[in-house]
């Protein structure tokens, strides 16, 4: 089940970062080259996020 949310995620991040990347470009191929990178990053952000969140739920709840 946790596989079908992340890569329903994924999908999603990739979806919205085509739109705000292609504000910024004219042509579908350069919003396209574009938009992989934006995902990626946005993906390892969510991961760090995650991972601070649960390390402080260690720190403040316990295990």
């Amino acid at each position: 089940m946790i596989a079908f949310r992340v890569g329903l995620y994924v999908v999603v991040l990739f979806l919205i970062a085509i739109v705000v990347v292609g504000q910024h470009h004219t042509t579908a191929r350069d919003t396209l080259r574009a938009v992989l990178p934006r995902t990626v990053r946005w993906i390892v952000w969510s991961a760090i996020l995650v991972a601070t969140m649960v390390a402080l739920e260690l720190v403040f709840i316990g295990w």
